[in-house]
């Protein structure tokens, strides 16, 4: 029976041709291990805050650090989305499901970019020195508490936010993929898990 599923999964995989370009599919799992370790330092962040100050700034300093380069990997793409041949949505998608899944995608982008933004300027604002993996200091920021309290409400909500889409995300391929048979998933796997489809670029 298990041989039968893996036949099948691999047959289904192997014809997906209209897939992402190899260069977005790395910027797309780069950039979801990047969101994974940041939602681990941050719980981890909470844990030692008060019990062990040193710690939790190296952790905030880490925090901060993948952050930029996930706003760095956002940018470029987001540019590299913008000249790169995409995959359409599924024919059969209805219109407001199509509309649906184009707004979260526009709207998880724009979590990616203010979500280090608000980080920054939230403990920018307070005077926190932030160098990006102890090599390129960024910007000093005026001390403000009003900006960055401004910026910590920011930056909770757009983390609660980009949690939630996620999970909508997440949810909504597996759909397609699993109960409507739509290889949305496949378009975005790394070339070898593809089970040898030509299709990589």
């Amino acid at each position: 029976l298990r041989r039968r599923h893996l036949s099948r999964r691999r047959r289904a995989v192997s014809a997906v041709t209209d897939i992402y370009p190899r260069r977005l599919r790395l910027l797309h799992w780069t950039t979801a291990l990047l969101v994974a370790a940041q939602a681990g330092l941050a719980l981890a962040n909470a844990l030692v805050y008060e019990r062990r100050p040193v710690l939790a700034e190296a952790v905030v300093q880490a925090h901060l650090s993948f952050g930029v380069l996930i706003f760095a990997l956002t940018l470029l793409r987001l540019a590299v989305r913008a000249t790169a041949a995409c995959p359409a949505l599924p024919g059969d998608m209805a219109p407001p499901i199509r509309f649906a899944a184009r707004a979260v995608h526009a709207a998880l982008y724009a979590l990616l970019l203010i979500l280090p933004l608000s980080g920054y300027v939230k403990l920018a604002a307070l005077g926190f020195e932030i160098t990006v993996f102890g090599l390129a200091p960024l910007p000093a920021l005026p001390v403000d508490p009003d900006l960055a309290a401004l910026a910590r409400s920011v930056h909770t909500g757009a983390a609660i936010a980009l949690g939630i889409l996620l999970t909508g995300h997440i949810g909504a391929a597996v759909f397609y993929r699993h109960l409507m048979g739509a290889p949305v998933l496949q378009r975005m796997y790394p070339a070898r898990y593809r089970y040898g489809s030509s299709a990589a670029r």
